[in-house]
């Protein structure tokens, strides 16, 4: 039975837009992963990275997935190799950036994966366009509503950048 996930892509690399789309085409390839909305595209500055970078440009994708969270992120770090992801786990500028969120309601703590991701509540660019596609979405750990852990002022500092919601329902 398939399970629904929540996957983050961010780009401050190179063409940050066409990354996007080159990843979210990647990804409608992936066996069992059955894409079932995006979210708008939003742009927030670099976050806890070493020196000056350029912005991030960030997205959600909501799917439906038939095999175990592992094999996503195994093909999710093949998608971003391909895509000319470098330096993984180091805090500098990427092409492409692919993380799981959610994996329904699964909590998961290895070395390699952490679901849900550990830094989720902490990342507005990350909440604005998760709750954007689903504003009542409840976090697996806390039991409750993502919306509550984002202030008015988080909400400010990532920008809508691309209004092109779509939904497969």
């Amino acid at each position: 039975m398939a399970e629904t996930v929540f996957i983050l892509l961010g780009s401050n690399r190179g063409d940050r837009e066409k990354y996007l789309g080159d990843a979210l085409s990647k990804m409608e390839e992936i066996d069992g992963l059955e894409i079932v909305a995006t979210s708008a595209i939003y742009v927030s500055e670099a976050r806890d990275m070493e020196g000056e970078n350029p912005s991030f440009m960030n997205q959600v994708v909501m799917a439906d997935y038939k095999y175990l969270p592992h094999e996503l992120l195994n093909t999710l770090e093949m998608i971003e190799k391909s895509l000319g992801r470098t330096g993984k786990g180091q805090r500098l500028p990427r092409t492409i950036d692919l993380d799981i969120l959610l994996f329904g309601q699964q909590i998961i703590q290895t070395d390699q994966l952490s679901i849900p991701h550990r830094e989720l509540l902490n990342r507005p660019f990350a909440m604005v366009p998760l709750l954007q596609i689903d504003p009542e979405i409840i976090h697996p750990v806390t039991k409750t509503p993502v919306a509550e852990f984002l202030s008015a002022e988080e909400r400010q500092e990532v920008i809508l950048y691309k209004d092109h919601v779509a939904r497969n329902v």
